[in-house]
């Protein structure tokens, strides 16, 4: 199980975010859930996930903008960042802001699980961020 891990999950689409989020419980995280990136700022200060999940284009705060934050402040900084949108064209801007994946929408809630257990154990065992491809 992982019990110890927090995922947040940041999607403006409250289906959306709510499947996402029971694939994740159901793989043994725990997860937090934010509607937009000006929630998802506010909630890495008041705990620190061990990853992000976000949308890229939502209301009040993107998803860009929302890392720009986190990657500026020094207790979230090394937050790492997963994006999920259908704008393919957002891949190049991701990266360049750190993201260290990127899945065009729709995506198979397996290969979210395979990113984020490969991203996960990786981190257990105090190697690099994985190369978003």
């Amino acid at each position: 199980m992982n019990t110890h891990k927090t995922i947040l999950v940041v999607e403006d689409d409250a289906d959306q975010r709510e499947v996402i989020k029971l694939h994740l419980l159901n793989a043994g995280y725990m997860v937090r859930s934010a509607a937009n990136g000006l929630e998802a700022a506010a909630s890495c200060l008041q705990i620190t996930p061990d990853l992000v999940i976000s949308d890229v284009h939502m209301p009040r705060m993107s998803g860009f903008d929302m890392i720009r934050i986190l990657k500026s402040e020094p207790g979230m900084k090394d937050i790492p960042v997963i994006f999920l949108t259908v704008d393919e064209g957002a891949r190049d801007e991701s990266q360049d802001l750190g993201a260290i994946e990127f899945l065009h929408k729709p995506f198979k809630p397996a290969a979210l699980l395979m990113l984020v257990g490969k991203y996960l154990a990786s981190k257990k065992r105090g190697e690099g961020q994985p190369k978003a491809s």
